[in-house]
């Protein structure tokens, strides 16, 4: 896997945060499917808190787990799925494989797992009561998932133009300097000491801390917007599709 080393990118303290997330067992991920959960006696407050736990607590995982559950909102096979989230770009840093991030989403209650027979009809759980596994393996011919209601909950909250919106709308000051550095990325991928260099000096880096008056670095703008789901890794900083969309609202407002 590439670190964010690698990317020509100073590691933030908000990523390393991230990485240092206790995640409780009932949400960490195994390729077990009779491993699942039950929700019947969560709260959907409980449940949203699991899954919102799930995708934010690694970086790298983050967007590919938002961009599963808005896939998966129609019932999707296995490997479709797997295949979807292999194309994504922010896949090459992804620290762990499709099945596992899925199963991940189904634990965190994201994600409904459901199992067909070769006639296409749902198989429940006292449908397996009794059986071997060997007979268990005989009546599922297929796996599938679909966005629950809590997933569906999720990612209308967190689309990235909402996202994009609360970023530039939390500090006013710095909004302008973040569309700068979004078009500065729309014609080609930029390395990161490009845009260093574009946002070098610009007083939107000035911040006060403790009363004293600090500078950020180029790196925090970059993981912002990287967050809020406007700029992807693809041989150099370049704008994912929702943030080129961002920019054209923008532009046509």
């Amino acid at each position: 896997m590439v670190d964010v080393q690698d990317r020509g990118i100073p590691r933030t303290d908000s990523q390393a945060d991230d990485e240092n997330v206790e995640v409780p067992a009932s949400v960490d991920a195994s390729i077990s499917v009779e491993d699942l959960p039950d929700a019947s006696e969560l709260t959907f407050e409980e449940k949203l808190a699991a899954l919102n736990m799930t995708v934010m607590r690694h970086p790298l995982n983050r967007e590919i787990l938002y961009k599963a559950l808005a896939y998966c909102r129609e019932e999707r096979p296995l490997r479709e799925a797997e295949d979807y989230i292999a194309s994504l770009p922010q896949f090459e840093l992804a620290t762990q494989n499709q099945y596992y991030l899925l199963m991940s989403l189904a634990k965190a209650h994201g994600l409904e797992l459901i199992e067909r027979d070769e006639r296409g009809e749902r198989v429940f759980d006292d449908q397996k009561e009794g059986l071997s596994e060997d007979e268990v393996d005989d009546l599922v011919a297929t796996i599938s998932f679909k966005t629950t209601e809590v997933g569906d909950y999720f990612v209308d909250y967190n689309k990235p133009q909402a996202r994009l919106a609360d970023l530039l709308g939390l500090v006013p000051e710095r909004a302008d300097t973040y569309v700068e550095l979004l078009r500065f990325v729309e014609s080609e991928p930029r390395p990161y000491g490009q845009i260093e260099a574009l946002l070098r000096g610009k007083p939107a880096l000035q911040t006060v801390i403790d009363g004293r008056l600090e500078t950020m670095q180029p790196s925090v703008f970059v993981d912002k917007l990287e967050r809020a789901g406007a700029l992807v890794w693809k041989d150099g900083w370049t704008l994912t599709e929702e943030g080129r969309e961002f920019l054209r609202d923008l532009t046509s407002n």
